[in-house]
């Protein structure tokens, strides 16, 4: 049986999330530099899911200069029919669970109102992690919308957790997370 590695990615991965994105109608593009950043200078907060040293899904993410207790996930995708239940559910919790244990109060999403699937994991990451979750507008549509074109607002989620020194530890992944596939 094949296995899913999760680890935070490198240049060499920069290619395959740039054709994953593209491959992804529902995400927003960014340029082919922003994406080689991401797998350098963002790369401890960024994870890629790797089976036989495939790209099947990536997450990118980042603490916020701001506030460093927070930690944002801006963008996530995985394979079409990668074979690999919960998949993405995984790689988000991993990303969660990893920056949760170097000091993260707070997971932070942008969201389209009518993504019921990253509202849906949202909110059960939340209860997984014992967070209550807080919602506001982020950035309205029409900031975002070219010319002639239209977008959604976009929501901020973000799930608070508890900084209570009593709290018992989240499962801390370690360094590579190993998943199994999911029998065919």
């Amino acid at each position: 049986m094949n296995t899913v590695r999760f680890q935070s990615p490198d240049l060499a991965h920069t290619r395959s999330i740039i054709e994953l994105v593209s491959d992804t109608p529902w995400l927003d593009s960014n340029s082919e530099y922003a994406y080689a950043l991401w797998c350098t200078h963002f790369a401890e907060n960024s994870v890629v899911a790797l089976r036989d040293n495939e790209v099947i899904g990536f997450l990118t993410g980042f603490r916020s200069p701001r506030r460093p207790e927070t930690y944002f996930l801006w963008q996530t995708a995985t394979k079409p029919r990668h074979g690999v239940a919960g998949l993405g559910v995984d790689m988000i919790a991993y990303a969660a669970e990893r920056e949760i244990s170097r000091g993260a109060d707070q997971i932070e999403a942008s969201v389209d109102e009518k993504n019921k699937a990253i509202r849906l994991l949202m909110k059960s990451l939340a209860k997984r992690l014992d967070g209550r979750i807080e919602e506001e507008l982020l950035f309205p549509g029409s900031l975002l919308a070219g010319a002639g074109d239209d977008h959604h607002d976009e929501t901020l989620m973000r799930i608070c957790l508890d900084r209570r020194t009593d709290r018992e530890p989240v499962n801390t992944p370690a360094p590579d997370h190993v998943a199994e596939e999911a029998a065919a």
